[in-house]
């Protein structure tokens, strides 16, 4: 299920580029301790700098300590919905 999310956020990627911050050509997020890495092609989760685990479109390898945050954000991340609103004059 995760790599079903992780494949939803690459495809959206250009988009969330335009609301999170980049890092050269990753986009990263901060929810201290943990840090998310979105790559064109791998996510990957960090806990005060040390390595957790990663997800990409075909397998996820994940540590118990960051499973359910892992899982948390990339649902966020994969259903956010972007609408266009125009203001009336």
């Amino acid at each position: 299920m995760l790599t079903e999310y992780a494949a939803k956020v690459f495809s959206s990627f250009e988009r969330l580029s335009k609301i999170l911050e980049r890092e050269g050509d990753d986009l990263v997020i901060y929810d201290e301790p943990l840090r998310i890495v979105i790559k064109k092609d791998r996510i990957e989760f960090y806990v005060d700098d040390e390595f957790h685990g990663f997800v990409d479109r075909k397998m996820e390898k994940l540590s118990e300590e960051v499973k359910f945050e892992a899982e948390m954000w990339l649902r966020a991340l994969a259903n956010l919905q972007f609408k266009r609103f125009s203001l009336r004059k």
